[in-house]
């Protein structure tokens, strides 16, 4: 089930895969409180009074330009740094002129993890869209290929947007959230890569010529046209033609992995955590000290911390990775500094050295937090007396779908690998807003981290 194929498009990669899970107390408990997708619902069948397959694309806060009751809407997801979004643009501005009066289009937000400036491009475009000038700077945005800081910047002057308005919102991610919901519902709906429009609901993937849109976009003047003399008010044309369209596009081979729509339940059981017990945040940790690209994702995370402080608890699980010789080392002597209460001086002090270290290394890390007992810590590195406690942790990441370090998740909501700073804090807010419309139902804070990843949450 998907739609016209064969255009060109960028593409996001596909995620790695995930294995089969363990028996442990923990896994146990995560079986019984599997992940579950917040929006999905079951597709429907086509209704042979609205033909061809259909798609339910919301409009939601989507900048839009157009008659509201036109009756044809082109809802086109768009990457501003993607070449192909700049050639489908341009189809797009023709049949704009082509079709005035009868075609209305909306911008959906759809930044690949590729384009380096094309989320902060479309963060720069919805705080335009908040001044009244989000298609002039839109079109420039699409006018060439290649984008960077500084044509931002300028398209943003040449347009003449308050910069300092502008510099405020980027800053505070003001507009991440919606710019996130948009990625969200392009992925629910199917959408891999872009551009990818959808006419009245049918889904066209790719950059396509002009000619076969024309043609879906006269069959849909063809029938808004019969809609109407059946008692469909032009202003419902949209609403009609979208009504019975498929909700969510639901995969026989679903991608494997770690999914971020997903919400997870994540045990926190008797991991070391810090923070505030009834933080609206919670974050579980994934990590393996020897992974050079945790120790990168610690320095964001704490960034994180001390921006949101009061409002984020971390928990860390071990992830030890079989190819790091002295990761289960490092795992066995966080769990024995556990022992005298030192677990985060020694992760703190152990991700300084940026996954560079071996045995004696950890000895001088053990010695500089103060530990006690260094003869207990010394026999721990080599000894098995704490690998049933990393085990359990392991199963568990197995459970989830964890594959890789390092591995966060936000409320439940899964962040594989280490993103830039922009990225985790957008995820950050979009759970900090859940978090706070659950205590505005009257959650308490005390219970607001198991109802946020309970089953439950999806109703």
């Amino acid at each position: 089930m998907m739609g016209a194929s064969g255009g060109v498009s960028c593409k996001r990669g596909d995620e790695t895969s995930k294995p089969v899970e363990k028996e442990s107390p923990l896994t146990a408990e995560a079986a019984r409180m599997p992940g579950f997708d917040i929006d999905g619902e079951a597709p429907v069948q086509v209704d042979a009074e609205v033909p061809y397959e259909r798609f339910y694309v919301m409009l939601g806060d989507a900048p839009v330009k157009g008659p509201e009751d036109a009756p044809v809407t082109l809802v086109a997801f768009s990457d501003f740094e993607c070449p192909y979004c700049e050639q489908g643009h341009h189809t797009v501005q023709q049949l704009m002129r082509e079709y005035r009066g009868k075609l209305r289009l909306a911008y959906k937000a759809f930044p690949l993890n590729f384009h380096p400036h094309a989320m902060l491009a479309a963060l720069a475009a919805r705080s335009a869209h908040s001044q009244g000038k989000f298609w002039e700077f839109h079109d420039l945005l699409l006018s060439q290929r290649g984008l960077d800081m500084d044509r931002i910047i300028r398209y943003a002057q040449q347009v003449n947007l308050d910069m300092d308005s502008l510099a405020r919102d980027i800053d505070a991610l003001k507009y991440g959230v919606s710019v996130r919901r948009d990625m969200r519902q392009a992925r629910q709906l199917g959408v891999r890569g872009t551009p990818a429009y959808f006419i009245n609901g049918r889904f066209i993937s790719g950059a396509k010529p002009i000619e076969q849109l024309r043609e879906i976009i006269d069959e849909e003047l063809a029938l808004a046209k019969s809609w109407r003399k059946q008692g469909v008010p032009p202003s419902q044309t949209y609403a009609h033609a979208i009504a019975d369209g498929y909700r969510a596009v639901k995969y026989e081979m679903p991608s494997k992995g770690l999914n971020p729509d997903q919400i997870y339940s994540v045990p926190i059981g008797d991991s070391p955590r810090r923070g505030p017990d009834d933080a609206l945040i919670t974050i579980v940790e994934y990590g393996d000290f020897e992974c050079p690209f945790c120790a990168r994702g610690n320095a964001t995370l704490e960034r994180i911390r001390e921006r949101y402080q009061g409002k984020i608890r971390v928990v860390f699980k071990n992830l030890p990775l079989p190819f790091h010789a002295n990761a289960y080392m490092a795992a066995r002597a966080g769990v024995q500094a556990r022992l005298e209460g030192k677990f985060w001086e020694f992760h703190d002090a152990i991700y300084k050295t940026g996954a560079q270290f071996d045995e004696a290394a950890l000895i001088k890390i053990g010695k500089k937090i103060g530990l006690k007992d260094m003869r207990a810590f010394k026999a721990a590195l080599n000894a098995d007396t704490h690998d049933a406690a990393i085990a359990q942790d392991m199963a568990l990441a197995r459970t989830l779908g964890v594959r890789g370090t390092p591995a966060y998740f936000v409320n439940g909501r899964a962040i594989a690998g280490a993103l830039p700073e922009m990225e985790f804090r957008i995820t950050v807010l979009e759970e900090l807003e859940r978090a706070e419309a659950a205590l505005a139902q009257g959650v308490s804070r005390a219970e607001l981290y198991d109802h946020l990843t309970a089953s439950a949450a999806a109703d």
